[in-house]
């Protein structure tokens, strides 16, 4: 079994959760284009969708989706499931009722009873681990980019730059709003307030973290507001890769390189999905902002003309040193911790490449690889309270 494409690490569509948001409004649209003739559709949700899902506005997205449709949506906290993301979709049509099931594995993607046994046969890529696709690039004399291009197609290119667009899109919107972000907790949006403290010179803030982290807050408080974003390699990790591409451009990459720096991004986040997770339902937030800091690592040492090692090597040690970061998202909504730690985790990625550039690469004892299992075998060793439920950590005691 190889890797399936790149394309699902890098969605477009709205925030604030790609578990949560987007795969509940793809699944509803596939609702639809099934079932003709429907009279009334009932929604229950389990798991971490019925216990985080007010405050990811799976609600509100479902209204969205069956706005012209009778439904009732029923969050149902105490029925156990295979999956914590899981949905049931009770159709009932002018001849007959039919009931389905669907489950959002994270980054948009959904599993349902039509592809479910296509999830192995659309695989692209001949290869599973990033250890294969180093000696693969290595023999081959290939970048990764090149080993991108060979297995998607020239087409990628283009792809990725209508990625760059929304990406951009979603920090120029954030970067001017002002206000409250939706919900309770009453967040104020932050990034403009922190742009304009940097550009007063009085203050001295105007360096690269400052930078990143605007940028990275933009996108973040988008995503926390229902708007338009791209999955990097989630909703909730959105602003890590912003944060990057600002620093790359602070450092006069082109736009061209970043293109291909995303597309190199995304290969290294496929890895992480099909050999663990990228969602923080299933295992805690390293799995969404410790994948994204690993692939903005991967971003910004390809872009810099590091070579396949060292790329290898930077991403490593931002997975690596993400290991057992907990979601515990406060009252559900993606704002707290969330929008801080897209900034931070945005820094640690460019700082990992620097650390990849001075270790030398023959005294490495963790592989990527190495990190991705353990990453998966903490994940399923950690409490649920800290798995996207708000039932433990920050979650717990700020209320």
């Amino acid at each position: 079994m190889g890797l399936r494409s790149i394309k699902e690490i890098f969605i477009t569509g709205h925030g604030p959760s790609s578990s949560h948001t987007m795969g509940p409004y793809f699944a509803s649209q596939y609702i639809l284009r099934k079932y003709k003739d429907i009279e009334h559709i009932e929604v229950t949700l389990y798991g971490s969708l019925a216990l985080t899902g007010k405050g990811h506005l799976t609600d509100y997205i479902i209204d969205v989706a069956f706005k012209d449709i009778s439904h009732k949506i029923i969050f149902n906290k105490k029925t156990k499931t295979k999956h914590p993301n899981t949905m049931t979709f009770k159709v009932t049509t002018k001849e007959k009722t039919f009931t389905e099931n669907v489950i959002s594995i994270g980054g948009g993607s959904i599993v349902t009873v039509d592809n479910i046994n296509e999830i192995g046969a659309k695989n692209i890529y001949p290869h599973t681990h990033m250890t294969e696709i180093m000696k693969y690039c290595t023999s081959h004399d290939m970048s990764f980019y090149d080993y991108v291009v060979a297995h998607e197609g020239k087409d990628i290119y283009k792809y990725f730059k209508d990625v760059l667009k929304v990406m951009d899109e979603a920090y120029d919107r954030g970067l001017k709003a002002e206000g409250y972000l939706p919900g309770k907790l009453h967040v104020k949006r932050k990034a403009k307030a922190m742009y304009e403290a940097m550009e007063d010179t009085t203050l001295g803030l105007n360096d690269v973290a400052m930078n990143v982290a605007i940028a990275s807050f933009a996108v973040a408080e988008e995503n926390a507001s229902g708007g338009i974003i791209v999955t990097a390699p989630t909703c909730g990790s959105a602003g890590v890769l912003p944060g990057c591409i600002k620093y790359l451009r602070m450092k006069k990459v082109s736009d061209d390189n970043i293109i291909k720096g995303l597309a190199v991004a995304g290969l290294f986040g496929i890895v992480c999905k099909m050999n663990a997770s990228v969602s923080g339902a299933e295992c805690g937030c390293q799995a969404e902002i410790g994948v994204a800091c690993s692939m903005g690592a991967a971003m910004i040492a390809f872009c810099f003309g590091k070579e396949i090692a060292d790329i290898v090597q930077a991403a490593e040690i931002a997975l690596e040193h993400s290991l057992g970061l907990t979601c515990d998202p406060v009252d559900g909504y993606v704002q707290i911790p969330c929008i801080e730690r897209c900034a931070i985790y945005a820094i640690k990625a460019i700082n990992a490449v620097k650390l990849a550039i001075v270790i030398p690469n023959d005294d490495i004892h963790v592989s990527y690889d190495d990190s991705i299992r353990t990453m998966y075998q903490t994940g399923l060793d950690m409490n649920k309270k800290y798995k996207e439920t708000s039932l433990g950590g920050l979650a717990e005691f700020i209320k």
